[in-house]
């Protein structure tokens, strides 16, 4: 069976995120925001405002609607059915013959939507009106996503997306007992070979709806979101005996790890603290004492901000192929990166500068990602995004890599 990959999505309602909490650390963080649009124009918050809040329409034309529904969206956009009859439509990518792309026909779609995990709450706000947060479990979340596959396999038995999502996972927050309690509900059965999956896909249709009696096999990964205040290898014992659980858990059963690695992204931390735990070299301790672990650093490392003196834009990427070199583990994906046509030139002048050695590793190791439906703040689409990175100036081996090679031993080896 060939498959496209798409390794970084989100779907998500509106009630899952902590928007008074992200708002709240926003309002008493004013002067960070003003200096980070100063020093990014792209800077992502800001782009809900742009062009009579375009953008913004965009994101809750998606937001607002099911799991279910979002999934047979991201289907039809795929086929061109969103596009057809615009002036400047792209050409979609389902024909008779099934998925057309790069020259070739493929027989679907595997998406990855990530869960985050919502549920810490934000340390330092001021006394609200009403000053008792919403909770946001885990666990309710991933009822909706589950439900959200069902509802796509019983609507279309006979559609494209193979989906099979990662679970956000707070592990210093929930503590170590919480977090195999966890692991243990949701990863139970695991495996990760294409039959497997396939049939834990499929299993999901005949899921009664029982958040306590999960289908086998139900997630992918797990996802590790910094912004959100999650420290990947924090000082204190508590903390650190909770990440070394989840680590050795997903190193001895092959579970894939994605982590957020870029400088924006919806934090409710201070810019300063969340460059500390989104900084890939918070992962050299981690991978030399888990080292088969399979790690994929999303969004690869890309900077927006301007950093401090001694710094450079290009560190985190570098560090990234450092990891890379040492352990075969490590992946990273282009998610969001691509909605500025110009990152696809400076993907390729930074991989023109890189020793034969690291540059064979790398064309190995990326992962096409689109950072679905968030990347709707700057592309006006699914397939505009797809489209683009067909069109872009990496080679074609690399894109075909990126989109179906790497992501194949990432998800299923």
């Amino acid at each position: 069976m060939k498959l496209l990959f798409d390794a970084h999505c989100h779907v998500l309602s509106l009630a899952r995120p902590a928007l008074g909490p992200f708002l709240e650390a926003l309002n008493a963080r004013k002067g960070e925001a003003f200096l980070a649009q100063v020093s990014s124009p792209s800077y992502l918050l800001f782009s809900f405002l742009r062009h009579g809040g375009e953008a913004a329409l965009r994101m809750l034309s998606v937001a607002e609607c099911d799991a279910a529904r979002v999934f047979m969206l991201m289907e039809d956009d795929l086929a061109g059915r969103f596009a057809a009859g615009l002036d400047d439509a792209p050409e979609g990518l389902e024909g008779f013959e099934g998925l057309r792309f790069l020259g070739e026909r493929w027989d679907g779609w595997f998406a990855c939507p990530l869960l985050l995990d919502f549920g810490r709450p934000v340390e330092g706000l001021p006394a609200a009106y009403y000053p008792s947060m919403p909770r946001k479990p885990i666990e309710e979340s991933a009822r909706e996503m589950l439900a959200g596959i069902r509802g796509y396999r019983r609507e279309r038995p006979r559609g494209k997306l193979l989906i099979r999502p990662f679970l956000g996972i707070d592990p210093v927050y929930r503590g170590a007992s919480a977090t195999e309690e966890l692991l243990d509900r949701y990863f139970a059965g695991f495996k990760k070979t294409l039959p497997a999956q396939l049939a834990a896909f499929r299993r999901a249709a005949a899921w009664k709806g029982d958040p306590e009696k999960p289908p086998r096999n139900s997630f992918a990964g797990v996802k590790l979101y910094p912004p959100l205040g999650f420290d990947p290898w924090p000082g204190d014992s508590m903390g650190r005996d909770a990440v070394r659980l989840l680590y050795g858990y997903c190193e001895a059963r092959g579970i894939p790890l994605t982590v957020h690695c870029d400088d924006q992204g919806y934090s409710t931390i201070t810019i300063e603290r969340a460059g500390q735990h989104t900084d890939p070299e918070r992962w050299a301790p981690i991978l030399a004492e888990f080292p088969r672990l399979i790690v994929n650093f999303a969004h690869f490392g890309e900077r927006y901000l301007l950093p401090g003196w001694g710094d450079s834009k290009e560190r985190w990427t570098r560090c990234i192929v450092g990891l890379m070199e040492r352990y075969e583990g490590v992946y990273a994906d282009v998610a969001f990166n691509g909605c500025d046509p110009e990152y696809w030139a400076r993907l390729c002048a930074f991989l023109d500068g890189l020793s034969p050695n690291a540059l064979a590793i790398v064309r190995r190791r990326l992962l096409y990602g689109t950072d679905f439906f968030i990347n709707l703040t700057k592309v006006r689409s699914y397939l505009d995004y797809a489209q683009g990175f067909a069109h872009c100036c990496l080679d074609r081996e690399l894109k075909r890599a990126m989109v179906a090679e790497n992501p194949e031993r990432f998800f299923m080896v």
